[in-house]
């Protein structure tokens, strides 16, 4: 299959998700809406489904680059296509969806969110049903458009994830490596305001969990399409 990948921010690329694409045989495709990049007209016929990355903006804001990307994102979501949004790209699939984005906590380093045990891919027995552990990096939340699973939910941002329809929406970070997060702190805790939460790098940080776990649930999600 071929993703068309939304890119908000150049930072924010889409880490070890790469890897998974790679590993099932997912062709791949950036459209760098931060430099202005414009999509293809024929997006729908030129790809089958969509990842829309993170990125500082709101969902809210009445810019080219939002614009653009929930347009995108409502033509893959409406038309049944895989789409998965990480962070400014899951709260894209509520707003398209019906739900409403607003402000939130300041969320900001490793946490953890708790899996919704009812959602129909815990009960696959394929996936940890214990904490996961997430990156977090937030200041909006969004909620649950009508007809959505919830599936992560916060201690103190509770929604944290969903599925609707073909589209999976993770409010959290799972995509990071030991390298994408190096390259995050050396080149982002300068650039925003309120980041020294942001601490240094380590070996010891769970980058391993991060990424079996987003492995194991993208599987079950492609189980799905």
């Amino acid at each position: 299959m071929r993703f068309i990948v939304l890119r908000h921010q150049e930072e924010e690329g889409l880490g070890t998700i790469a890897e998974w694409l790679e590993k099932n045989g997912h062709a791949h495709f950036y459209v760098n809406l931060h430099a202005r990049q414009r999509p293809p007209a024929n997006a729908l016929m030129a790809y089958d489904g969509m990842i829309a990355m993170g990125g500082p903006m709101s969902v809210n804001d009445d810019s080219w680059i939002m614009n653009t990307s929930l347009a995108l994102v409502r033509d893959f979501v409406e038309g049944l296509r895989p789409t998965l949004g990480v962070c400014l790209g899951a709260q894209a699939i509520s707003k398209v969806a019906g739900g409403l984005i607003t402000a939130g906590e300041f969320e900001l380093g490793f946490d953890v969110v708790a899996p919704v045990r009812e959602h129909d891919f815990f009960r696959s027995g394929k996936l940890d049903t214990n904490a996961w552990d997430v990156f977090q990096w937030h200041g909006e939340t969004f909620t649950l458009p009508t007809g959505a699973a919830p599936l992560f939910s916060g201690a103190r941002v509770a929604q944290q994830g969903f599925t609707y329809k073909n589209a999976l929406a993770l409010q959290f970070h799972s995509e990071l490596s030991f390298e994408w997060y190096t390259m995050w702190y050396e080149s982002l805790r300068h650039k925003f305001e309120n980041m020294e939460r942001l601490v240094a790098p380590t070996p010891a940080m769970p980058f391993a969990a991060l990424k079996k776990n987003l492995f194991a649930l993208l599987d079950v999600w492609q189980s799905r399409w």
